[in-house]
């Protein structure tokens, strides 16, 4: 006898094809008819929420009298849900949005009697390299999973295993999630269905075996209890041949029935497209929703929290609730078709609006927090503080008074505005005068405190503002009255009324604007020495080691990295290698989920004109500016047409056609002491149905790159496992930083790259993904020879396309979704990218994690007004790692008792120990449970996540 195990579920998108709105009626409908049918039919066992709280709490937000229903049907057995909060996207979001994606899911699922015992896995875009490490740290010992698997998987379930060794067993859905989906309602139609599953899947098939019987956004049929027990009779009377026996069960009921012996082991991250379509272009389309989750997960993770859990003190707790409410908006974009932006262009507003908000309550707490910081210091001035583990030396903008010189007269600023103690600015004339009156004295100089108005000239009325003092001022001389008799000196709201009144008796008054500051001062950037981590320090002026100079006619030189544009190409030099910046741009004929190249392609890679300009020259900040004008394709067509067809097989005349003019403008910068690059390219982007990537040259070739992922740095070949469905794209995502040849790429959610310009050991040139054709497409998806090589990586910028998924086309066969026109993913708006670049040759090259923070995570300056209790330099949390640099900081932050928590992960493959100087208290897991205690220092194994809960 057969067993056979079926799981009713639904897997539900809160938001795709449709917006949450409409879907979240839809859920209504389904779960109003689920609940009755559970109630009523003790038979049909079980139903699986898919894994996610939001379905929970999307439906009690509108139904709140169901909640005791739920709960009472979750204590008996009879539904599931959770672990997640929403299913995410794997490789898009941060490791901690992972981590605070569970933790809320399992809270949610702890008030219904606790989550479902799986790390329930179905319709990730692939899966990252430490999930299993996450999953047995939530107390999980088993994962299911469908896309992504390789083709060396050849059973029904593998040992997964993390880079630290942490396993789970993995069960694999040969046919996806849904393979029970719309069971007939005759037992033979069962029947035949489970036997031609077990035919076409084969040793893939498990033992019971089970099937998924649900879809997308549905309910299983309510003749499903009835037919299953139709069934058994049936099969229980059955005199000869194999036997069946069914049962709807949960599936960790399932999963307790498998086997765990004699497993295969499949090791980090799974990203083949053999088995199940991987959808890797999800990495590379809407580019602007990439550079909003970047900033909101930064902002948060590194900025927002350290500087909330650290500087505010008991303050802290009443900006807990602000912190909780960004992070939810980031959970909720965490939604694989939310964060991959495979969806309408409604849905993808909602998920960049529900971004805006987190940045704006993350910046809001880190500001009230670097406010808070500026109490602390005992001597007044500017200070700066770093919210990173590391102490740093970089670049601030700050207020000082004049520019501080050096005993040789070197300076150590670079100013950007002077403000001088007496300044005229704009004025207005007649009825626009009160209005500049206000912009003026509010807005422009918040700090004005009184306003003097001067009409000795006839026709004219000069308002001067005078500036409020500092504290220090203050001190020296408790209450000046300021020049002017009573009458003359008006509060700003004052005198915006009598300026009113005054234009009304005289149509055609000339304001005249005068600003009087209480102390001359300049805006200026400058360098700020040894913060500490986790510190502040009070800012004295630095000498740079290597200041920045302008080298040759089109160069800039820090002493540590030469830059050199050239004028005839567009690209710059770094140390005398060329080709940086090179801009390629080919078709894009795919969807929102591939990208996929038109049959004729026509490759953009030079610019028809380029003009360089020095921007700035040193002596703490140099830029240049390289405009270059390209021609482009406007659009892909067929045979001329200006519509789209669903899909194509390829062969067709599938073309670039049209032009369109596009004035790219690359700035570069270097600054003082600093061995990075940064590079910004922005334009109005116009052109459709294309991609446009910046080539990088490698110092020397790689045969491999290394890329951020969650927790892990994860090493990848030249090429990615294709299958008869997906071609094997060897593009790659990664977090935050991409190494490979000897240079390190940072970026700022562009998330895509590959190694391309190939090399086999024999001198011969294998195509990479730029401007390849199908027939080229079949060396896609094979390892190529052995040591080959790559001389450059190609970074995407952006993916254009006009279609949510199409039918069929050369680099996917099959439909990803619904065959939908979309305008949004063209992103047809002006984009401003960013990236940095480092040869790890400089001297005082920074590892990639430092890199990162240091590009991304600048030093944060305020003014201390003095008399607090702190010195002038120092840390509120030391942190010491041996070897140096072996602990990557995730996170510091408290928890919603108060307690200070620190997350690390060790980044190498060697162990290595953590020490926070006069700390002690906890090792947590990820779900809060205290696995040991900790005295000050820890020995952290290999690639291992730990979270230490502070008593002191």
């Amino acid at each position: 006898m057969t067993r056979v195990d079926i799981v009713p579920h639904t897997h539900w998108d809160r938001e795709w094809y449709s917006p949450y709105p409409t879907f979240r009626l839809r859920l209504v409908d389904l779960i109003d008819e689920l609940l009755p049918r559970l109630e009523a039919d003790p038979d049909f066992g079980h139903f699986q929420l898919d894994g996610q709280m939001a379905v929970v709490d999307d439906y009690l937000g509108l139904r709140p009298d169901a909640a005791e229903r739920i709960r009472a049907l979750a204590a008996d057995g009879r539904l599931s849900m959770g672990p997640w909060y929403v299913l995410p996207d794997e490789f898009l979001v941060s490791g901690e949005t992972h981590v605070r994606n569970l933790q809320l899911g399992m809270r949610r699922a702890a008030d219904f009697g606790g989550a479902m015992a799986v790390g329930y896995l179905p319709d990730m875009f692939g899966h990252i390299a430490q999930m299993p490490q996450i999953l047995t740290q939530f107390g999980f010992d088993d994962a299911v999973v469908w896309r992504g698997v390789p083709s060396s998987v050849t059973g029904p379930a593998f040992w997964w295993i993390a880079p630290d060794g942490s396993r789970v067993r993995a069960t694999y859905l040969p046919a996806g999630y849904g393979n029970g989906s719309g069971l007939p309602a005759d037992p033979d139609g069962v029947r035949d269905q489970i036997e031609l599953f077990r035919t076409l899947q084969g040793d893939l098939v498990g033992d019971p075996v089970l099937v998924m019987a649900g879809m997308d956004h549905e309910v299983p049929p309510a003749h499903l209890s009835a037919v299953v027990a139709e069934l058994n009779a049936a099969e229980a009377d059955r005199a000869d041949g194999e036997t069946y026996h069914l049962r709807i069960r949960s599936l960790a009921d399932h999963l307790a029935d498998t086997a765990r012996d004699h497993l295969g082991e499949i090791g980090g991250e799974m990203r083949s497209g053999y088995r199940a379509n991987v959808l890797m272009g999800v990495a590379s389309n809407r580019v602007d929703v990439k550079q909003s989750a970047a900033r909101a997960e930064r902002l948060l993770e590194r900025v927002a929290e350290p500087l909330a859990a650290l500087w505010m003190g008991d303050e802290h707790a009443r900006w807990q609730p602000v912190l909780d409410l960004a992070w939810l908006d980031v959970i909720r974009n965490a939604a694989h078709d939310s964060i991959c932006a495979c969806s309408h262009d409604e849905v993808v507003d909602a998920v960049r609006h529900r971004y805006a908000e987190s940045i704006r309550l993350a910046r809001g707490v880190a500001d009230r927090a670097v406010a808070a910081g500026a109490l602390g210091p005992s001597t007044p001035g500017p200070v700066v503080l770093n919210a990173t583990a590391r102490t740093r030396t970089g670049m601030v903008e700050i207020d000082v008074a004049g520019v501080e010189q050096t005993g040789d007269g070197t300076s150590t600023v670079q100013v950007l505005i002077d403000r001088p103690e007496v300044e005229e600015i704009e004025g207005a004339v007649g009825a626009d005068a009160p209005m500049r009156l206000a912009m003026a004295s509010m807005a422009e100089h918040p700090d004005t405190r009184k306003v003097r108005l001067d009409r000795s000239v006839p026709g004219v009325l000069t308002a001067h503002l005078l500036a409020r003092r500092s504290r220090a001022e203050r001190d020296r001389d408790p209450d000046p009255e300021p020049a002017g008799t009573a009458e003359e000196l008006l509060s700003p709201a004052d005198a915006l009324a009598t300026v009113g009144t005054l234009v009304a008796e005289q149509p055609d008054l000339e304001l005249r604007l005068v600003v009087h500051r209480s102390t001359p001062s300049r805006r200026v950037l400058t360098l700020a020495g040894d913060v500490p981590g986790f510190g502040w320090a009070l800012w004295s002026p630095v000498v740079a080691r290597h200041p920045v100079r302008p080298h040759g006619e089109f160069g800039l030189t820090n002493g540590l990295v030469d830059v050199e544009a050239d004028p005839a190409t567009g690209t710059f030099a770094l140390d005398g290698l060329a080709g940086f910046g090179r801009l390629v741009d080919d078709g894009d004929a795919g969807d929102t989920y591939n990208w996929c190249p038109p049959e004729h392609d026509v490759v953009i890679d030079r610019p028809q004109s380029v003009v360089v300009t020095v921007a700035e020259a040193g002596p703490i900040r140099g830029r240049l500016v390289i405009r270059s004008t390209y021609v482009l394709p406007e659009r892909c067509a067929i045979d001329g047409r200006d519509d789209m067809v669903t899909g194509w097989s390829g062969g067709e005349s599938y073309r670039r056609v049209g032009e369109v003019t596009q004035v790219i403008t690359t700035t570069v910068e270097v600054r003082a002491d600093d061995p990075a690059v940064r590079v910004t390219t922005a334009w109005d982007q116009r052109a459709r149905d294309h991609r446009l990537r910046v080539h990088l040259p490698l110092p020397t070739p790689a045969t491999h790159s290394e890329a951020e992922d969650a927790y892990a740095v994860v090493r990848r070949p030249l090429w990615a496992e294709g299958g008869p469905n997906e071609w094997g794209v060897p593009t790659f995502p990664s977090r935050r930083f991409v190494r490979a040849g000897g240079l390190t790429v940072t970026h700022e959610g562009l998330c895509e790259y590959e190694l391309v310009d190939l090399l086999t050991p024999d001198g011969r040139t294998l195509p990479d993904t730029t401007g390849l054709t199908a027939a080229d497409a079949v060396s896609l998806g094979t390892a190529p020879p052995e040591g080959t090589t790559a001389s450059a990586v190609a970074l995407t910028l952006v993916r254009s396309t006009g279609w949510l998924s199409r039918g069929p086309m050369p680099s996917r066969p099959q439909p990803a979704g619904p065959f939908d026109r979309l305008e949004g993913s063209q992103t047809l708006r002006p984009l401003e990218l960013r990236y940095a670049i480092q040869l790890d040759t400089t001297a005082g090259a920074l590892e990639p994690y430092a890199l990162a923070d240091h590009v991304w995570n600048p030093l944060l300056s305020a003014v201390a007004v003095g008399g607090g209790d702190l010195g002038d330099r120092g840390t509120h949390l030391e942190v010491q790692a041996v070897p140096a640099g072996a602990v990557e900081i995730d996170a510091v932050l408290r928890d919603h008792h108060g307690r200070l928590l620190v997350r690390a992960h060790a980044v190498g493959d060697d162990a290595c120990t953590l020490t926070l100087p006069g700390r002690s208290g906890a090792v947590i897991d990820l779900l809060g449970r205290e696995v040991d205690t900790f005295a000050g220092s820890i020995e952290v194994d290999p690639h291992r996540i730990v979270t230490l809960r502070l008593e002191r």
